[in-house]
């Protein structure tokens, strides 16, 4: 069963037009394009996913330095 990229709803195959129509909201992908169309979000979401991480990464040295003495920071 494919979801839907713009509301999740469910699809269902059209054979008529042979392409994925939503339920829902009443999109109409053929295979190829909703395969693409996923493949798009999945590369948003990653990169995403990877500043994410690095802003986590950033307080988490933020905090150790914080943490640190003042002797430590003036070294560091």
């Amino acid at each position: 069963m494919a979801r839907c990229p713009e509301c999740a709803g469910k699809m269902t195959y059209n054979p008529g037009t042979k392409s994925m129509v939503c339920n829902s909201c009443g999109l109409s992908l053929k295979r190829h394009e909703l395969d693409s169309y996923w493949k798009k979000i999945k590369e948003e979401n990653i990169k995403d996913l990877d500043q994410s991480e690095q802003k986590k990464q950033r307080r988490k040295e933020w905090l150790e330095w914080y943490s640190k003495s003042k002797e430590e920071k003036e070294r560091y």
